[in-house]
């Protein structure tokens, strides 16, 4: 069995693909469909308890403000990933649900709000890694007879979207074509530019709609492979045609983290650590 075999097997036993299919339209899920998932995980797949930690995290967060979900629900997702042997992993979601508490008691939350206002992009953990692996040996399995194989997760490939670094870097890059609500975020970004003459009052430093053809993206904290790769795709999906010139984006973060490394850490975050 080979590499690429060897994964598509290990995506169907951990149901991955259907588990995808569901987080990319994770807003029009209820909490008994998600409930019902960990209790009876789809196709007889068996998800890490990390598979599944995700999920809800996810999905908590992609539950609009004005609908939250009740305290009854959040104990039910908590006793079912308990029983799914999640562990101390029960600090990574009790974390999340304490920063998003803040947030709203500080009238903080207008960036999360435009994410939820996208629907399933929060959710795009899995879209730049999948979407470069999928060009690399999709077709030479299929050449190769794994159509079998690939039927199983043919959804697990998904749709282009862009994930919310990539919405504000399009807006202060391309203005022209970011949606209405990464302008409005980033309108209040502050704009530095040493070939400006000195401005005073109340808009002085204010971000400025420009096109700029090259920019650089550094996340202070923890960065992704797949928020890398969705810029990359962005560039070069809008670079160079018309009047929009090529985009160059550079990406850099503190520390590049995998999935399991960033639940760690809001587990350690939850435990006060």
């Amino acid at each position: 069995m080979n590499m690429a075999t060897a994964l598509l097997a290990a995506i169907k036993a951990r149901g991955l693909d259907e588990l995808f299919q569901l987080e990319e339209g994770i807003g029009k899920q209820s909490p008994a469909a998600i409930l019902e998932t960990l209790r009876h995980p789809p196709n007889g797949s068996t998800p890490l308890p990390s598979d599944k930690l995700r999920l809800i995290i996810i999905y908590y967060l992609s539950v609009p403000q004005s609908s939250p979900l009740t305290k009854d629900q959040i104990v039910e997702f908590e006793t079912e990933l308990k029983k799914a042997g999640v562990g101390d992993g029960i600090k990574a979601f009790e974390y999340v649900r304490k920063v998003r508490e803040i947030m709203q008691m500080s009238n903080m939350g207008g960036s999360m709000v435009g994410a939820e206002k996208a629907g399933s992009s929060l959710v795009g953990g899995w879209e730049g890694g999948f979407g470069a692996l999928s060009k690399g040996f999709t077709d030479r399995l299929k050449d190769g007879g794994f159509d079998n194989l690939l039927s199983g997760v043919k959804n697990f490939l998904p749709q282009s979207k862009n994930l919310p670094v990539t919405r504000l870097v399009e807006a202060l890059m391309d203005p022209s074509a970011a949606a209405t609500q990464a302008l409005q975020d980033t309108d209040d970004y502050l704009f530095l530019d040493p070939r400006q003459p000195r401005q005073s009052g109340p808009g002085a430093g204010k971000a400025k709609r420009m096109v700029h053809a090259e920019g650089i993206v550094f996340v202070v904290g923890g960065g992704s492979y797949v928020e890398y790769t969705n810029l990359v795709e962005w560039a070069s999906r809008v670079g160079g045609s018309g009047t929009s010139p090529a985009k160059k984006v550079t990406y850099g973060s503190t520390e590049i983290l995998d999935p399991e490394e960033f639940l760690g850490i809001l587990e350690a975050l939850g435990g006060g650590d």
